[in-house]
């Protein structure tokens, strides 16, 4: 993915319908590139949240799980558990995809979604499990002084 003009960033709050369909903020559509054919791949995140890779993303991880060991049960179980989930979504022409039953619930989204531009993927967060999440940093400020230096030193 070509991150310059093109990563996902930003917050939006969306409702998800009674069809299980939630709008991708038109930033985000405009970001993802043509190839992709306006498909993500959802899957669990590694937090209680929806994940949408495109798919170009997506073909790298599987390049990334498709060269773990299949003689090494830790190497298979992570495998299954991060591709299981996993389902194609194309958004339609009002910008909506229809979110899977499980990764709904998984993540613990009933009406309310807060939808998080993560660069090279998206995000999809029931805003109260967010704000628990954003808690649990609070107090951590050194390490993400040291993160930030990292990144702008």
């Amino acid at each position: 993915m070509d991150l310059i003009g093109n990563s996902f960033t930003g917050s939006y709050h969306y409702t998800i319908d009674a069809k299980g369909r939630v709008n991708i903020p038109a930033k985000m559509r405009k970001a993802l590139n043509p190839v992709n054919d306006r498909t993500f791949v959802a899957t669990r995140g590694s937090d209680p949240c929806i994940i949408l890779y495109p798919v170009e993303v997506w073909r790298q991880i599987e390049e990334k799980l498709i060269n773990l060991s299949k003689r090494r049960a830790l190497h298979r179980y992570y495998t299954r558990n991060f591709v299981r989930h996993a389902e194609a979504l194309q958004y339609d022409q009002q910008g909506r995809v229809a979110l899977p039953a499980g990764l709904i619930r998984y993540a613990g989204i009933e009406k309310d979604a807060e939808i998080v531009g993560m660069i090279d993927h998206i995000e999809i967060w029931e805003p109260g499990r967010l704000e628990e999440c954003d808690r649990q940093y609070e107090d951590r400020q050194d390490e993400l002084d040291s993160i930030s230096d990292e990144i702008f030193a």
